[in-house]
């Protein structure tokens, strides 16, 4: 069973207007209300492609209950804990018609420690061993930046393949842990880095050191420009089609996809163009939506990937 853990999780509200212009006011065509959240986006993917998983994460608040209740609608399997401070809400102005986007982001609320010891000794007791543990997105206030390298540590005793998709001190510290995959984009490489890289080879020898350090699998998305994926096997580049500017949940659904492919054994190669076609599905769709079957068969073999090293 694969696992995901949203521990700032938040209430999406979408404001779907004509274009985006840089003055005025706009009249919403349609307002919709999503669930967010990099985990609960991982869920979501992996739902739509008929995919189980087992949805965790720290939910407080009318706006916790209104996503709560939202997930559940959807069908996700959860297991939530309360906290006493609401759930975020983000606000996202998406232009119908030059399909452009502005994401007003709210910071997460104080969440007390005994509320996350609550939900990762939730996690450690569950009586299945996960198959995949995936941990992504940002902390909300006042949790501890270790959050994630404790929770990688306990996942990887009971046998569970752990995915990581962070970034700043919550990376920096849980790589140290040696999660199975972790997937920054390049801003957030050369941020773990401290430094810029000039070409792809300055990229992959990084990522090297990170496969010398035990972490298995190191995916660089690239934006339009695909991604990289370094493992100790050997280097593979991924390109995609370009779609459209809407990238949103692209990333999560990427996620979705290599924890797809690993669950069905597949070779890395593989794995890789499942986990693009995923991602590049994300992107055909319009709004705040995540992969989907029909999509998905049209992204599938527009994705390139070779084996570069």
């Amino acid at each position: 069973m694969i696992y995901t853990i949203t521990l700032n999780p938040t209430l999406d509200i979408t404001y779907v207007v004509d274009r985006i212009e840089p003055e005025g006011s706009f009249k919403a065509r349609e307002v919709i209300k999503t669930p967010g959240g990099k985990g609960i986006n991982v869920s979501m993917a992996l739902m739509a492609m008929g995919v189980d998983s087992i949805c965790m994460g720290l939910m407080g608040g009318f706006s916790g209950e209104e996503a709560t209740e939202l997930l559940q609608k959807e069908g996700l399997i959860l297991q939530m804990v309360k906290i006493a401070n609401a759930t975020r809400t983000n606000v996202v102005i998406l232009g119908r018609d030059d399909c452009k986007e502005l994401i007003i982001r709210a910071d997460g609320p104080v969440v007390e420690e005994e509320e996350t010891e609550k939900l990762t000794g939730l996690f450690l007791r569950i009586a299945h061993s996960p198959e995949i543990l995936v941990l992504s997105g940002s902390l909300p206030r006042s949790v501890n930046s270790d959050i994630y390298r404790s929770l990688i540590r306990g996942a990887k005793e009971r046998g569970a393949k752990v995915f990581l998709d962070a970034s700043g001190e919550p990376l920096r510290l849980g790589i140290e842990a040696a999660p199975y995959l972790i997937k920054p984009n390049k801003r957030e490489l050369e941020e773990l880095a401290g430094r810029s890289f000039k070409d792809n080879d300055e990229i992959i020898d990084f990522c090297r050191n990170l496969n010398a350090g035990g972490i298995e699998r190191v995916v660089v998305s690239m934006g339009a420009g695909g991604a990289i994926l370094v493992t100790g096997e050997g280097v593979w580049r991924g390109t995609v089609p370009v779609v459209r500017e809407d990238t949103v949940g692209a990333g999560d659904s990427m996620v979705a996809g290599f924890a797809v492919g690993l669950t069905r054994s597949e070779s890395v190669e593989e794995t890789f163009r499942t986990a693009l076609a995923y991602s590049v599905s994300a992107v055909m769709n319009s709004g705040p939506w995540l992969t989907e079957p029909e999509t998905y068969r049209k992204a599938y073999p527009l994705v390139r990937v070779e084996r570069t090293g």
